[in-house]
């Protein structure tokens, strides 16, 4: 390794030695490292520097990745992930982050498709909650996409990369312009594509945009190149979220689509008023049990590959089980019906399967949840709801 490069190998400040390399972009790296002061297992993000860069390109980045250090240092937050330590090394700035053992939500969506609405309106509370900490303290994330949505095994959403952040006061030295085009292309805002001002509001838009893909398996807008993406986030609208994913509560698509909206003002006045209006879908009067939405055919299939889960997951082939599980899942998503029987049936199944794989301290909290919601959507009384809910009680007595 040549001298001032980084790499698997490399100790940090004499203190954090990078393992593995997690993943990258046009900023920095990310690595999986140990904190040998410590003994804990960090990440490590690394600044990324090359020798073609003039001095303003250099010192610009250089600025921004701290910024992102002082930023996220400054916030304190269950949905925020954690920055333990800041620092250079030969010149070359680092952020020693917590080590998130989970998976965001681009494979999240890769892997699962259009998600269950419980779990839409579940993580979207989540994210809210973040979001309005890093508000309330003048912070502007900048880049909301699903690359940087990490769900846990528990449950639980962490926003991460505060790289673009932007601090909401004239009076902090900025390092990049206001109006500079930043950000993800499908995920990106108005504001962004137009060069002007970005606020909180804009975190709502790109939010807006990370929920119709977890409702509809892709953002609102697809196109080549980013002038073409600018071009539909200033100009287009985008389909009716009802139109590619049949089954969406109407106030639940009511709300997706104000976040859209072109024009900063006529979005939700703040991250805290979004998660207010997602946690009341999550109530019994939100979530009313619908008519019977399976066709036969699909039924017949759905119920088959949830009695193979069964069977498999007795015989402790979990990864099977969650297989045959998840086609099920995709059958009753493709037919818009969350709220049937089959659907907890099948999320039961994988709550589970996933237990089996990796114990009852991953599944704890997905398994209260799923009870909650089989209660509200199917009753109460109703077997399978009285079945999770007695299944979730015993496992969150362990």
């Amino acid at each position: 390794m040549a001298a001032g490069e980084v790499g698997v190998g490399t100790v940090l400040s004499g203190r954090y030695r990078l393992e593995e390399l997690l993943g990258g972009g046009g900023f920095g790296q990310v690595y999986a490292a140990v904190d040998q002061g410590l003994g804990r297992r960090v990440a490590v993000k690394v600044l990324t520097l090359r020798a073609e860069w003039a001095d303003v390109e250099r010192s610009e980045r250089q600025g921004r990745f701290r910024r992102e250090a002082v930023a996220a240092a400054a916030l304190s937050h269950p949905n925020v992930a954690t920055i333990h330590d800041a620092g250079e090394h030969e010149g070359r700035p680092f952020i020693v982050m917590e080590l998130l053992s989970g998976t965001d939500f681009r494979n999240v969506l890769l892997d699962r498709g259009g998600l269950p609405v419980a779990d839409v309106l579940a993580y979207g509370a989540q994210i809210c909650a973040g979001l309005q900490h890093a508000h309330e303290r003048g912070l502007v994330h900048r880049d909301i996409k699903p690359e940087n949505l990490m769900l846990l095994p528990d449950g639980v959403v962490k926003i991460c990369d505060f790289g673009l952040v932007a601090p909401q006061d004239p009076n902090v030295t900025r390092y990049t312009e206001p109006q500079a085009l930043l950000g993800s292309p499908p995920y990106f805002t108005p504001e962004q594509a137009q060069g002007v001002e970005v606020t909180a509001r804009s975190d709502l838009y790109s939010l807006g945009c990370v929920l119709y893909a977890m409702l509809a398996e892709r953002p609102p807008f697809t196109a080549g190149n980013y002038i073409g993406y600018a071009y539909l986030h200033v100009h287009e609208e985008p389909e009716p979220i009802a139109n590619r994913r049949p089954g969406v509560p109407p106030e639940l698509a009511r709300l997706v689509h104000e976040l859209l909206a072109k024009a900063p003002r006529d979005r939700p006045a703040s991250a805290a008023e979004v998660a207010a209006r997602l946690r009341a879908m999550m109530r019994p009067a939100a979530l009313r049990r619908t008519p019977t939405t399976l066709d036969r055919g699909a039924r017949h299939l759905v119920w088959t590959l949830i009695e193979e889960g069964e069977v498999l997951l007795a015989a402790g082939r979990f990864h099977d089980a969650d297989d045959r599980y998840w086609q099920a899942r995709q059958q009753i998503l493709r037919q818009g019906a969350d709220n049937e029987p089959a659907s907890f049936a099948a999320l039961f199944g994988r709550a589970r399967a996933l237990e089996g794989l990796n114990g009852v301290e991953t599944t704890r909290r997905q398994l209260e949840e799923l009870a909650l919601s089989a209660a509200e959507a199917l009753g109460a009384d109703h077997p399978l709801a009285r079945c999770t809910a007695v299944y979730a009680s015993v496992r969150g007595a362990h």
